[in-house]
């Protein structure tokens, strides 16, 4: 599900979406476009009216302040938004260059090339820009990128993603390549063979769960599910393709900026605010069901909402690694 990604300007009076453009900023469709055919447009116009002037309010308040050259502003207004103008540079504020010899060069098998070419137009396949064979070669390179970079991932299905999202707000190959070898060396525990990052990071979420809406986790324990086959997606992916776009890009400014704990508050508000759906789940084709449905809730599209409720989370990056030191323990290797 693709929310348009907008770049307003500081006309206070345009309140309405542009509807004769079928195309966002991004090249994703609309989701009232004709070939969408959704039907969504009001949903998508009201959710707007509020938003907009949320995002003019905080460009003013960025280019008045200038919270890039004070430390103590940064992060409350990272959390608030960053606006179009200044994400790539933030993004890139803390992420070396290839060019440095951060990274070893290592032997990419022929097998994992062959499933980045397999991925490639799959990728977003309806975007204006990667669709293109131009761009769709720059995606491989990025991928391929990772896979020399770092072995112990290779190609894992769901980094396409990532990397053309990264690719789509940086607008440079080169540090759009550095970005995503950064962000996925990180993270690369899960991907590889075992996802042992991964199943340990979904112990850590039931967790959190217990602790932050234990109606969840009667759920899953009554219907004997692991939350790695309902939302493990959302972490390897980062939550793209489960989230609205706008979301998936507020959600990323703060993960980039202050750490996996972003992860963890987002996917707990998200259960918190569809709690009552999912404790009244019977069966698991109704739970997975209700799970889809968050990437669709007025929660998951409402996104400065979403950001705020998970910044009042007391989840940390120090708790997640004592919550991981356990998890490590309890999952088997």
């Amino acid at each position: 599900m693709y929310v348009f990604n907008f770049y307003p300007t500081h006309n206070h009076r345009h309140k309405s979406i542009d509807f004769k453009s079928d195309v966002d900023d991004l090249g994703f469709m609309r989701p009232w476009s004709p070939i969408e055919e959704s039907g969504c447009q009001k949903q998508y116009e009201t959710w707007y009216a509020a938003y907009l002037p949320i995002v003019v309010r905080r460009r003013c308040r960025w280019e008045k302040e200038n919270p890039r050259r004070n430390s103590h502003l940064l992060q409350r207004f990272v959390r608030k938004g960053i606006p179009h103008t200044f994400r790539k540079e933030l993004w890139l504020r803390s992420c070396p260059s290839r060019k440095d010899g951060v990274w070893e060069r290592h032997e990419v098998p022929d097998e994992v090339i062959k499933q980045i070419k397999l991925d490639l137009p799959r990728t977003f396949p309806d975007n204006k820009f990667l669709k293109t064979e131009k761009t769709r070669k720059t995606l491989g390179r990025a991928l391929f990128a990772v896979a020399e970079h770092i072995p112990s991932v290779g190609y894992c299905q769901g980094l396409n993603f990532v990397a053309g999202i990264i690719l789509l707000v940086v607008n440079d190959e080169a540090r759009a390549i550095d970005l995503l070898v950064h962000l996925v060396s990180q993270r690369q525990d899960y991907y590889g063979k075992n996802m042992i990052g991964l199943r340990r990071d979904m112990h850590v979420l039931h967790s959190l769960l217990r602790e932050h809406c234990p109606r969840v986790v009667v759920t899953l324990e009554k219907l004997d599910v692991g939350l790695d086959m309902l939302v493990g997606k959302w972490f390897v992916c980062w939550f793209v393709e489960s989230l609205p776009m706008e979301t998936v890009l507020r959600l990323w400014d703060c993960m980039i900026y202050e750490g996996d704990e972003w992860l963890f508050k987002v996917a707990v508000t998200l259960f918190r605010s569809n709690m009552i759906a999912i404790s009244s789940c019977e069966t698991i084709d109704q739970l997975m069901t209700e799970i889809q449905n968050i990437g669709t809730s007025k929660a998951a599209l409402y996104c400065h909402q979403l950001i705020l409720k998970s910044a009042a989370l007391p989840i940390t990056n120090k708790s997640i690694e004592y919550l991981r030191v356990d998890a490590e323990k309890a999952i088997p290797e």
